[in-house]
């Protein structure tokens, strides 16, 4: 059973994704506590999920965790009931965020953490827009989908680290050459700073190319750029035909997207509710819709200017495995550091977080509210000028207004008194207002912008690349095993550790994975040939997993590396620091509570490598400090020593296989 749920400010639910098991466990509850009739679980009704029945059940809970967070400040983080279901518990910009499941509670709040994170990237911290859009919901539903997917299959997503297709110097300067052209034809878009363009081959980054001036991407918004191309390819169709939609029409919704039929069986398929009182459509239909089209969609990026930076993004699958996508900056990034510092202030106000920073606050928001009038201006005239603008009048008015009304005077005070109660209303409707605002000037960009330019593009590239898809594709499959640079093959590699299955080397510092490709046929099995070596059975998936799983649960209580076995396999994992010459760096003792105050390990939610190397090293800049992780099995023969000579070894000539990590793709040129 599995289930995320988004909660706003009045307990109502702003979206839902669950599965079947999660609907009949609701429906269950709901009657023996009277609130559905005994005859509706039959197995030939309708297993519709009304919201309303949803916030009733939650509703105890969630009030209880507001008051707690609130009035206590000691949040809930889990509850764990005697059914075995585990629920969890995350916020932010004022929605609870709920997970629900059987699963592990680490577990749990990481789908809840990447659900957090994947809303910033859509709608920033307009969530109720979730409820309001089908468009930005079915987006989400697309981009966990894709996520739960990927988690499970592929070794990039299990430790949140970009994995190199690669290929020889030839094809990776053709590469980068298409990708400069792509960039160089966008430099004529208005309202738009070209910035990157990308190849991904079947999850994998083949060539990544940036202009001068473009903010660098991180590993975690390659990751979710690959996970946007993944979405898009995300097909239902055994589903859509053995499933029709049935509708259940409720007053003041549209009759189209009001329900759906469940059948009786745990297929693992998920559904939301976006904004109607019975279970969601299925996101696919969006999806078949838009089929052989550039997709384009406005995406909210993390850069050092602002954590919410509005970028346009397209993306197009130019043959079997070989993806596009393009990457420009929306001028609007000062006019949303405005509005963000501004919305940061008011929601301090609300929360009583002021702690006698009043008059700085009130500083703080005078000045955004000032500044983002003058951004605004600055817009090309035009029908979203005039939007935007009419949107931050509004603000100014009520921000004027709630002055007079004895904030400003509370304020200046210092603010640790509650706030006055003719204020909290006005307060309210003001951070409403402001989340309008932002959401005007920040998503409300035509995504047809530059539309010719892109499909001028876009032929272009495929022309550029049609010689090279059918190599590209096979290459992905079995990464670093068909001839890599200077002729070594990871198979080649692996012949100077005896006794060594498997490995993940990530270059935490750039959050770069080497891996030999873990290939699975129907039984699960792998089926590289050195895995089998020496008598040793095949690696699975599982194995793999669970040896990470394992390691991480360490890795929260500080334990930097350690060795374990099974009956079949040795495991070791190390973690370690150095400095920007190479030499190695001790780190200080970490204590065993370093999982209460650091993030999940990975990089997609929160850099917990970054946050770890300001926890550890407090008084270096965590620039120049590098973070290496290296996971390896060997055969459960292995000793210790062998064990502890190949990490050392294989950590000192990694290099040889893909060449030095910190290679430039622009250098190819």
């Amino acid at each position: 059973m599995l289930a995320v749920l988004v909660f706003d400010q009045l307990n109502d639910v702003v979206y839902l994704r669950c599965d079947h098991k999660f609907v009949r466990h609701v429906r269950t509850l709901a009657v023996s506590q009277g609130l559905l009739a005994e005859a509706q679980l039959e197995p030939d009704q309708i297993a519709q999920l009304d919201p309303n029945i949803v916030v009733q059940l939650f509703s105890p809970l969630v009030t209880s965790q507001r008051i707690m967070a609130t009035q206590f400040n000691n949040p809930y983080t889990s509850v764990s009931c005697q059914d075995g279901t585990t629920v969890v518990f995350q916020e932010y910009a004022g929605y609870l965020f709920v997970g629900v499941g059987h699963q592990e509670e680490s577990h749990l709040q990481r789908i809840t953490s990447i659900t957090i994170r994947i809303v910033q990237l859509i709608v920033g911290p307009c969530v109720t827009t979730l409820k309001k859009s089908e468009e930005k919901s079915s987006l989400l539903d697309s981009l966990l989908e894709a996520w739960q997917t990927l988690y499970a299959k592929e070794q990039s997503y299990l430790v949140e680290a970009v994995e190199r297709l690669v290929v020889n110097a030839e094809l990776s300067a053709a590469a980068v050459k298409s990708l400069a052209a792509v960039v160089d034809k966008l430099k004529s878009a208005k309202d738009l700073t070209p910035c990157h363009a990308l190849f991904f081959v079947r999850n994998k980054l083949l060539a990544l190319y940036s202009s001068r001036s473009a903010q660098e991407l991180g590993a975690s918004d390659l990751l979710f750029m690959n996970l946007l191309v993944e979405a898009s390819q995300v097909k239902d169709s055994d589903y859509m035909e053995d499933v029709s939609p049935k509708i259940a029409e409720t007053p003041d919704e549209k009759k189209e997207d009001d329900g759906i039929e469940l059948d009786s069986s745990d297929s693992g398929e998920f559904y939301s509710i976006p904004n109607t009182p019975s279970l969601g459509r299925n996101a696919n239909q969006v999806e078949e819709e838009s089929k052989g089209k550039i997709r384009s969609c406005v995406l909210l990026l993390r850069t050092e200017v602002c954590q919410l930076t509005p970028h346009l993004v397209h993306y197009e699958t130019l043959s079997d495995g070989l993806s596009l996508v393009i990457v420009s900056e929306v001028n609007r990034t000062q006019l949303s550091v405005q509005l963000t510092t501004l919305l940061t202030g008011l929601e301090e106000m609300l929360t009583g977080e002021v702690n006698g920073r009043g008059k700085l606050v009130l500083d703080a928001c005078d000045t955004a509210v000032r500044k983002s009038q003058e951004l605004a201006r600055r817009i090309p005239k035009g029908k979203v000028s005039e939007r935007v603008e009419k949107a931050l009048q509004q603000v100014h008015l009520r921000w004027e207004n709630i002055k007079k009304s004895g904030l400003e005077e509370w304020l200046r005070n210092g603010g640790n008194a509650e706030v006055p109660t003719r204020v909290d209303a006005s307060l309210t409707s003001l951070v409403d207002t402001t989340r309008s605002a932002w959401r005007v000037a920040c998503l409300g960009v035509s995504t047809s912008t530059a539309a010719p330019l892109v499909e001028s593009a876009v032929a272009m590239t495929t022309e550029h690349m049609t010689d090279y898809c059918h190599f590209l594709e096979v290459k992905a499959l079995r990464n670093m095993t068909l001839g890599c640079r200077s002729g070594l093959t990871i198979n080649k590699y692996l012949e100077e550790f005896p006794g060594l299955v498997h490995f993940l080397y990530v270059d935490r510092s750039t959050h770069q994975l080497t891996s030999p490709t873990l290939l699975t046929d129907e039984a699960g099995e792998s089926k590289d040939s050195e895995s089998t070596a020496n008598g040793a059975r095949a690696l699975t998936i599982a194995r793999v997993w669970s040896m990470v799983e394992f390691a991480r649960a360490h890795l929260a209580k500080g334990h930097l590396s350690l060795m374990w076995k099974d009956t079949t396999f040795s495991y070791a994992y190390f973690l370690w620091f150095e400095d920007s010459s190479g030499n190695p760096l001790k780190p200080g003792e970490l204590g065993e509570n370093i999982n209460e105050t650091l993030p999940l390990p990975g990089v997609l939610c929160e850099d917990f490598y970054r946050s770890l190397c300001t926890r550890t090293f407090p008084g270096m800049d965590p620039n120049r400090v590098r973070v290496y992780e290296l996971f390896c099995v060997h055969l459960g023969l292995a000793t210790s020593p062998c064990v502890l000579e190949h990490t050392r070894r294989l950590a000192a000539t990694i290099w040889e296989v893909n060449g030095p990590i910190d290679a430039n793709p622009a250098d190819l040129l």
